[in-house]
C-alpha cells in the first residue's frame, strides 16, 4: 500500500468516526431509561432523580454531569453529588449525605446539625442525634465546641444520650437517656474523652468529670 493510499484509508476511517461521533451526539440514540441512586437513607431516590433535572429518554451522551450533581446537592439531606453515565441508558447518581449528630429546638421548630457545626434542615431527629441546649446560637464558637464534642462519640454512643447542654466553650455538660450527668469540660482531647465517657457508661453514679480524661471523677 502506498503512502497516499494509506492516508486516504486513515482519513476515511476519522471521518467515518467523526460522523459517528457527530450522529450519537445529535441524536438520542443513547436515551436515559433508568436511574441508579445510592448512598441515601435520608433522600427519595425520586427526589435525587428530578433534583439533577435529567429527563428520561434524553441523550445520555449529552448529560451534564457536573449541572446534574449540583442539583442533587442542592437538597437539603445532600452534602455532596456525584453524576456520572452508566451506558447503554442509566444515569448514576452517588450522594453523600449530612451526617445529623445533634438538633436544636428553636420556637418550634427542630433544626439538624451535621458533624461540622452545620444547621443543615427542619427535620424529625435521628435516634443517634443529640439534643443540644443552652447556648445554642448559630455559627457560635459553644456551638461548634458543643458538635465538636459530639462528633467524637461513636452513633451507638449517642443514643444513649438526651441532651448536651452547653454553657460556654468551656463547660459542656451531658445528660443521658438514664439521667446521667457527664462534665466534658472543653472541647479539648476530644477523642480520649469519648473512651472515658464510654467507660462511665457502665460505672454506677449519677454524675462525672471527664473534663481530664485521666483522671476520671464522681461528682
Amino acid at each position: 500500500m502506498s503512502k497516499k493510499t494509506g492516508a486516504i484509508a486513515v482519513g476515511a476511517v476519522f471521518l467515518v468516526a467523526l460522523v459517528a461521533a457527530a450522529v450519537v451526539w445529535l441524536f438520542p440514540i443513547f436515551k436515559v431509561n433508568s436511574f441508579e441512586v445510592e448512598g441515601n437513607e435520608h433522600v427519595a431516590a425520586e427526589d435525587a432523580e428530578q433534583a439533577s433535572g435529567v429527563a428520561a429518554g434524553s441523550n445520555l451522551v449529552r448529560l451534564n454531569a457536573r449541572e446534574a450533581a449540583h442539583g442533587v446537592a442542592s437538597l437539603s439531606w445532600v452534602e455532596s453529588a456525584t453524576v456520572s453515565r452508566a451506558f447503554p441508558s442509566t444515569v448514576h447518581i452517588s450522594v453523600v449525605e449530612h451526617e445529623a449528630v445533634a438538633y436544636v429546638e428553636d420556637g418550634g421548630r427542630t433544626v439538624l446539625v451535621d458533624d461540622k457545626g452545620k444547621e443543615f434542615v427542619e427535620d424529625t431527629p435521628p435516634k443517634e442525634a443529640i439534643q443540644l441546649t443552652g447556648r445554642t446560637e448559630s455559627g457560635s464558637p459553644e456551638m461548634q465546641a458543643a458538635v465538636d464534642a459530639v462528633s467524637a462519640l461513636p452513633a451507638e454512643v449517642r443514643m444513649r444520650v438526651k441532651t448536651l447542654d452547653i454553657e460556654d466553650t468551656y463547660s459542656l455538660t451531658f445528660v443521658t437517656e438514664d439521667e446521667k450527668t457527664i462534665f466534658w469540660g472543653a472541647a479539648e482531647d476530644n477523642a480520649n474523652k469519648a473512651i472515658a465517657f464510654e467507660d462511665v457508661l457502665q460505672l454506677e453514679g449519677e454524675s462525672w468529670n471527664i473534663s481530664n480524661p485521666s483522671l476520671v471523677t464522681r461528682r
